[in-house]
């Protein structure tokens, strides 16, 4: 992995770079240590198709912790002559000639990140493409490993929209380790039948339930909600959409077990209980630390 000058794929990981190169270095960040030089005088650019929040402050405020320059478009769509993605080979040599260090790429048009990344003329991190997500992948994997002690042999309830780039790029992380089971709930789609093969041939375990009974033997239920309000509405029309985190929706899972939710309880699933076994806000502070040493590892050769 760390010979590829561009993060675009999460099947570029493999388990030595996860845990060398980003979770011993993330490790290394959240305890207030910098193990690496910074960034000085450097400057990433999130260059977004599609508007962002989470992910979007998430590298800016990484960058910003390794003192770098942080530049971003909310959505590209609405500035000219960036506003499609059709000229992105232009568009990525037009900021390496601004002297831009690294781009963050996102945009669900099929095959752009491929694109841009083969100009090699700027290391190129993709911030989200139509199905995949590199960094949440390692901020979930680093999340699980840091709440639970170990990856390996975990049982992972996936529970949501499973056609969905995030849900993707984590079974493909969850590949990487030995013995893991996956339980998918699907409330809408299904899962890319390339992604399923890639997975099943690494050993990973999956199968599909239609009710809740598959939450009890969880140590992980990872929440995935719908695409859109509207989205999430039409399934509530159909009673396909109804999942309410409450004490009885907790009392169903064992006492170590934690939810994750990559949207950060965004409302696509209703809250009514605290308990630390939801790990949403520590989270999304993994994957600041987890960008923190993507970006240090890319920049810092």
């Amino acid at each position: 992995m760390s010979e590829h000058l561009h993060l675009t794929s999460t099947e570029q990981f493999d388990r030595v770079w996860v845990e060398k190169s980003v979770f011993e270095v993330a490790d290394q960040y959240k305890k207030g240590e910098l193990p690496r030089p910074g960034l000085e005088g450097q400057a990433l650019y999130c260059l977004f198709y599609e508007p962002s929040f989470v992910t979007r402050a998430s590298f800016e405020r990484a960058f910003g912790l390794l003192n770098g320059a942080a530049y971003q478009t909310e959505d590209a769509s609405q500035f000219f002559p960036v506003r499609t993605p059709n000229y992105i080979e232009d568009v990525i040599q037009i900021l390496s000639s601004l002297h831009f260090n690294v781009v963050v790429l996102r945009s669900s048009e099929e095959g752009i990140i491929e694109r841009a990344s083969s100009i090699d003329v700027v290391p190129l991190i993709n911030g989200g493409s139509l199905d995949d997500h590199p960094t949440q992948s390692l901020a979930d994997l680093y999340t699980i490993q840091k709440e639970l002690g170990s990856i390996d042999g975990v049982h992972v309830s996936i529970v949501g929209r499973l056609e969905h780039r995030n849900v993707s790029a984590l079974l493909k992380g969850l590949a990487l380790y030995d013995d893991v089971k996956v339980t998918l709930i699907p409330f809408s789609g299904q899962i890319d039948p390339a992604v399923s093969a890639y997975c099943e041939s690494k050993g990973l375990q999956l199968e599909m339930v239609r009710d809740f009974d598959g939450l009890k033997n969880a140590d992980v239920v990872y929440l995935n909600g719908p695409r859109t309000v509207a989205h999430a509405q039409l399934l509530n029309t159909r009673s396909a959409f109804n999942l309410v985190i409450d004490e009885s929706f907790m009392s169903r899972l064992k006492s170590n077990t934690i939810i994750m939710d990559p949207m950060q309880r965004s409302g696509d699933f209703t809250f009514h209980v605290t308990d630390n076994r939801i790990a949403t806000y520590r989270q999304a502070e993994n994957a600041l630390f987890v960008r923190m040493a993507v970006l240090s590892t890319t920049l810092c050769r």
